[in-house]
């Protein structure tokens, strides 16, 4: 994301950050794009490009990646697997 970020001459107004826990595992791999708090799960390496491209340098998120509101951090996810059984 780095490479691409530089390679789109955004260095200057965007900044990367590799981050701990998002508390968004049930959504694989995890980007959030600030200040819009737009987030992408199940990001793999061939959508980094996609991400940079539509959503940082036009300003289109990518909808097929988008997380949708009801799933951050909410305990009615699909996606979160269901609770341990007592």
């Amino acid at each position: 994301m780095k490479d691409g970020v530089r390679s789109a001459g955004l260095g200057e107004r965007v900044r990367v950050n590799k981050s701990g826990c998002l508390e968004q595992c049930e959504h694989g791999p995890t980007v959030v794009v600030y200040p819009e708090e737009v987030w992408y799960g199940f990001v793999k390496p061939e959508d980094v490009k996609e991400i940079v491209s539509e959503h940082l340098v036009n300003g289109r998120p990518v909808e097929r990646l988008r997380l949708p509101e009801s799933c951050l951090n909410t305990q009615s996810c699909p996606h979160r697997p269901p609770p341990p059984k007592p």
